[in-house]
């Protein structure tokens, strides 16, 4: 029979209320100094050609950190997946790091930055505590119930950075899951993660500092609507699949040639002063929240996707700091609005509907794109960002932007049961 220790049930609802606070308070430090320093590169956008450095000094704040240059949130995750402490110096290592990439205008988002810093918070404010399993039956194993506290801890702070982010607890915490591909550790203490996700989400929710997405009017569902949703979901997953392939390629290649990725943070540098002033590109620097808001109030041109598709591609593959979900939210949502050339609707929801299954295509994460759809554009859109994440999901490569998706996980999980019981 399972049996609850109290003592670690208080612990791990103390270290929940505190990493809760502290993940907003990183979030919002982090919001400050990235809307500062685009601020800064919207006011004086010669700040474009000093990039190319920018770019090299993050790198350096890197190595002094004895952080490993190829830090991206895969390898994030992939160190919780496999219970691996995360470093303390990546807190302050990814906070500066975004701040100098998005002062040179390069095509970042901060995201990543709140989840990095989440995961290297939560681990650290974890450590006082003393965490083990709250169930006394993992802790009469030889570990104590100590195995998998560090994926855990690492879980909790990224889920409250995040929510604190978006304002959105509840696909925090599901993103999160996810991203552990259902670890056992962080699945069995999902009550403490959700209690973290809500403190962050309140302490955020005062001040009124997070990546605040805009409202769009939601249609009634209809036949018409249907097809119309069928229609950007296909284009997403098409999209979302090729935008991931790009990345993950670019910097696969780069890593195979070189090494040496001061040397790759220059070119893309260069590139991006390169196109943004041959081509007049300005409005596409930063986290793209400018023409995200733009998609979401119909005003935006369409196929201006592509756009920024590229300089994300060019600015994560090779190897500047910042995150990867705001670009790709502002990618997806000026794709939705984009196909209202073929179905006619209206730009804004589509943008919405875009961004859901876009999301859900890059991820390969489809319960986070879902809530987070609900909970930043409102429940009555539900039905539409259902439609829209499962025909995403299903159609598009099941690997992402964070390594292979949790189908692929289950067939594997399943065969290898399934061999095992022949055996």
């Amino acid at each position: 029979m399972a049996v609850l220790d109290g003592s670690q049930v208080v612990r791990h609802g103390l270290f929940a209320l505190v990493v809760g606070v502290v993940g907003a308070v990183a979030s919002v430090v982090l919001c400050l100094l990235v809307n500062f320093a685009y601020g800064v590169v919207v006011a004086h956008g010669w700040l474009l050609y000093t990039l190319p450095v920018l770019g090299v000094v993050s790198l350096l704040l890197y190595r002094a950190l004895k952080l490993p240059l190829d830090t991206t949130t895969h390898t994030v995750v992939t160190d919780i997946r496999e219970d691996r402490e995360i470093s303390p110096g990546l807190a302050p290592g990814i906070l500066l790091g975004t701040t100098l990439s998005i002062l040179g205008g390069a095509s970042v988002g901060k995201e990543a930055g709140a989840l990095h810093m989440g995961a290297s918070l939560g681990d650290l404010v974890g450590r006082p505590f003393k965490l083990r399993s709250v169930w006394k039956a993992d802790q009469d194993a030889s570990d104590g119930g100590r195995t998998g506290m560090n994926a855990y801890a690492a879980s909790v702070g990224m889920a409250a950075a995040f929510s604190a982010l978006f304002f959105a607890p509840l696909g925090s915490a599901a993103f999160v899951m996810e991203l552990s591909r259902y670890k056992r550790e962080v699945v069995k203490h999902l009550p403490t993660m959700l209690l973290a996700c809500f403190v962050a989400w309140a302490a955020a929710s005062a001040v009124g500092i997070g990546d605040i997405i805009p409202k769009v009017a939601l249609p009634a569902l209809s036949w018409p609507l249907v097809g119309q949703c069928i229609v950007i979901a296909v284009c997403c997953s098409v999209v979302g699949s090729l935008y991931i392939k790009a990345i993950d390629g670019l910097q696969q290649v780069t890593k195979r040639l070189s090494t040496n990725y001061y040397a790759w943070v220059v070119l893309g540098g260069v590139i991006m002063m390169v196109l943004v002033t041959l081509f007049g590109w300005q409005a596409f620097e930063g986290t793209g929240g400018n023409q995200l808001a733009l998609a979401l109030a119909g005003k935006q041109e369409t196929w201006v996707f592509a756009i920024k598709a590229l300089l994300t591609i060019i600015c994560l593959g090779l190897w500047f700091r910042g995150g990867e979900i705001m670009p790709t939210f502002t990618v997806g949502a000026l794709l939705g609005a984009s196909c209202t050339v073929m179905t006619g609707g209206d730009a804004g929801w589509s943008a919405a509907v875009g961004l859901v299954a876009f999301f859900a295509s890059m991820s390969r994460c489809p319960l986070a794109a879902f809530l987070m759809g609900c909970e930043i554009f409102g429940w009555a859109g539900a039905p539409l960002f259902a439609l829209g994440t499962v025909i995403s999901f299903s159609l598009g490569r099941d690997v992402g932007y964070y390594g292979e998706g949790a189908t692929t996980v289950l067939r594997q999980t399943i065969g290898h049961w399934r061999n095992l019981k022949r055996s």
